[in-house]
């Protein structure tokens, strides 16, 4: 029965893995060739390739993660292998985090409207901003792991100190695998919480706006793109919210717990973020909805001409 209930779990996460690799890969792949052809690579589609790029990274982490407690549990009472494996995570975690900051901050300056003279500075210098935020993350990132390998010495520390004793042992080093995990993950805080600021300030643009055209029936484009970036902000942060969320979650599962269920139940909701958020995304922008209209156009000719063959043939 455990089994067969392995090969359904790594079934459920091949097919969201390889669902993440196609969405991603597809952003990835859609303005790269734009690139090609015009020369032009455009800030905002930068953001999102590099944003793909990451998630493509995090989703090849966390299958790794998945196999190699399914193959091989030894690996995480191995500390070097656990600390290389946590430090990647990390990275991949961080610059994922901060790509979709960026776009955050993005949508908002070029969006939004404000007489607020702060607000036409950072327009102005919407370029330099995002050089800082990813400075700041690169300093952030780097506390993050002085952090992980203070936590680590001290597991290492607490394991040789109660290696006599293996129950006293195990049940340490699950408190101090759990609390440390949950301590690390704290440090998103900063970043969901600029993402969220800039979600309230663009439904306050938005307010203003409605407030200003109130009694004016023609088009307005600056609606639609408010109403389009807040799709984009709310969207992110739920998911963004249900992926850390489901990080504490696995730790329970893994650490605490050691169910089974539980742990397919987290992973899923681990994957449901870098897998499912790019499909919003193309959903959302323009130029990728259209390049997957076309694709599926495409599709549907290919599928439409090999049906007459088949049919002769048969």
């Amino acid at each position: 029965m455990a089994g067969t209930m392995k090969n359904v779990f790594m079934m459920i996460f091949a097919g969201e893995f390889i669902i993440g690799i196609l969405g991603n890969g597809f952003i990835i792949l859609v303005n790269c060739i734009d690139w090609i052809r015009s020369w032009k690579f455009f800030l905002i589609d930068f953001i999102l390739t590099c944003l793909a790029i990451s998630r493509i990274f995090l989703l090849c982490i966390i299958m790794l993660g998945i196999g190699l407690d399914i193959i091989c549990k030894e690996i995480w009472y191995n500390d070097n292998q656990l600390i290389t494996f946590e430090v990647l995570w990390t990275g991949c975690n961080y610059f994922c985090t901060i790509c979709t900051v960026c776009l955050s901050v993005f949508y908002f300056l070029k969006i939004a409207n404000s007489s607020n003279p702060i607000f036409f500075w950072l327009k102005r210098r919407i370029h330099r901003l995002l050089l800082i935020i990813v400075l700041g993350a690169v300093f952030y990132f780097c506390l993050s792991l002085l952090l992980k390998d203070i936590v680590f010495k001290n597991m290492i520390k607490t394991k040789v100190n109660t290696e006599s004793n293996v129950t006293l042992n195990f049940t340490a080093r699950k408190y101090d695998l759990l609390t440390s995990h949950i301590f690390l993950n704290m440090l998103f805080v900063i970043p969901f919480a600029v993402s969220l600021a800039s979600f309230v300030l663009l439904i306050h643009s938005l307010w203003n706006h409605t407030r200003r055209m109130k009694g004016i029936d023609s088009g307005d484009l600056i609606t639609e793109a408010h109403v389009r970036s807040m799709k984009f902000m709310i969207s992110f942060l739920l998911f963004f919210f249900i992926y850390y969320l489901s990080n504490i979650i696995i730790y329970f599962a893994y650490v605490v717990l050691d169910s089974l269920v539980a742990k397919i139940f987290a992973n899923i909701l681990v994957f449901s973020y870098p897998s499912g958020h790019p499909f919003l995304l193309i959903l959302w922008t323009c130029k990728l909805k259209q390049a997957s209209l076309y694709v599926l156009r495409k599709l549907k000719w290919c599928m439409n001409l090999r049906k007459p063959a088949y049919i002769k043939h048969t």
